[in-house]
Order: C-alpha cells, then sequence, then structure tokens
C-alpha cells in the first residue's frame, strides 16, 4: 500500500492520501489528487512544494537536479559540492529531510505500523495510518516535549530557507502547506519549462559566490 503525504516544516502531516496499490507510480498517484481530490492543499501563487526526483517538476512542484548526486549521504562520503546544481541539489535535500524526520517520528512513535505486526486488510490499515497520522499531529500540537520528536528534530540539516512544504510517496504508509484562502496553480501533468527556469535562476543566484571556480 502507497500513502501520498505532505508535511510541513513543523514535522506535521497536513494531508494524506492512503490505500493506493503499492505498484502505482508516485507521479500517477499525485496527478490522482492534485486532480481529483477537493480537499488536495494546492500551492498558492508564488509558492512551491519540494517534491523528490520521482516527481516531475510543474507549476508549484520545486524538483532537483537529475542525474547528480543529491541526498546528504553522497555530499557526506563523496565531499562538498562542485557544481552550482550540485549545491542546489545539497540545500534541497537538507530541507526535504523534513519530510524523513517526520515519517521518522511517526514510525518509531506507532510500532503497529512495523511490517513485522500480523497482516490487516486494507481497510483497516488506512483507518490505521489515518489515525496515527491524527495522533501524530495531536501531539506536535500539544507543544509538549516528546522523545520522539526531540530526537528527529535533532537530525536536521535543513536551512529553513525553503518555500512551502515537501511531498513524498512512501509505499507501506506514505508532506505540507495551506492553500493560503486565496487561488492557486491548476495542477497540469506536463512539463513545466517556466519551473525549470525558476529553479535554474536559484541554482546560480544561490551558487554565486559560494563555491570555489
Amino acid at each position: 500500500m502507497n500513502v501520498l503525504a505532505i508535511c510541513n516544516f513543523d514535522m506535521k502531516f497536513i494531508y494524506a492520501y492512503v490505500g493506493v496499490p503499492g505498484r502505482a507510480h508516485d507521479s500517477k498517484v499525485l496527478t490522482h489528487c492534485a486532480r481529483n481530490e477537493a480537499s488536495f492543499p494546492h500551492p498558492p501563487p508564488g509558492k512551491y512544494y519540494l517534491v523528490d526526483s520521482g516527481y516531475p517538476t510543474r507549476t508549484g512542484y520545486l524538483g532537483p537536479h537529475r542525474n547528480m548526486r543529491y541526498y546528504l549521504g553522497q555530499f557526506a562520503t563523496g565531499g562538498p559540492p562542485v557544481s552550482a546544481q550540485e549545491l542546489f541539489n545539497r540545500k534541497h535535500s537538507g530541507l526535504r529531510s523534513v519530510i524523513e524526520r517526520t515519517f521518522g517520528v511517526w514510525k518509531a512513535k506507532w510500532k503497529i505500523l512495523d511490517r513485522k505486526h500480523p497482516k490487516y486488510g486494507l481497510v483497516k490499515w488506512i483507518k490505521l495510518v489515518t489515525a496515527t497520522m491524527a495522533l501524530h499531529n495531536f501531539i506536535r500540537d500539544s507543544h509538549r516535549e516528546d522523545h520522539d520528536f526531540v530526537q528527529w528534530q535533532s537530525d536536521d540539516d535543513g536551512d529553513g530557507e525553503g518555500e512551502e512544504a515537501d511531498i513524498d510517496g512512501d509505499e507501506e504508509e506514505g508532506d505540507d502547506d495551506d492553500d493560503g484562502g486565496g487561488g492557486h496553480f491548476v495542477y497540469e501533468p506536463t512539463g513545466d519549462r517556466a519551473m525549470e527556469a525558476l529553479r535554474d535562476n536559484i541554482t546560480n543566484e544561490y551558487g554565486r559566490g559560494r563555491l570555489p571556480y
């Protein structure tokens, strides 16, 4: 079973679509949610979600540069970024790490989500995933110190410079933003040259003066 989830930088789930067959491609699930789900939180104009390379770069959805280093561990073992594109990818990955940490807190706290537990039917799994995500947000909103949140928040490698949030598709379980209270981009399942140009502008502006040339 796949779950498409959106989280914010406060490590809270703001949207989840639960129960998609595990063989479904991430981008297909996102397209369905964005075009058919009335509750889907579209990014408002001027904002965007951070998405991984499993999703195309589209208006309101900012992905990394492909076919080069991206994950933080690759830079830890292979040395610092050597190009503006790699620097962009490293910062993008650092900001997107919030989705991994949010899932880390969630799975650490709710052991029933462990694959070793008895198999349940799809309807029960949907209820379990939805209920535990709601409890996850309730604990975060309580502002009480929580061991799991403290542990996973300490792994933060981002710098908080992102716009809006992050989307992830996760097999067996599966990012954040509000809709701004106004209009939003209509999701189009095609490539977007304007968004790619924005990524290139950010890449060049941020990389200037931060890399050895």
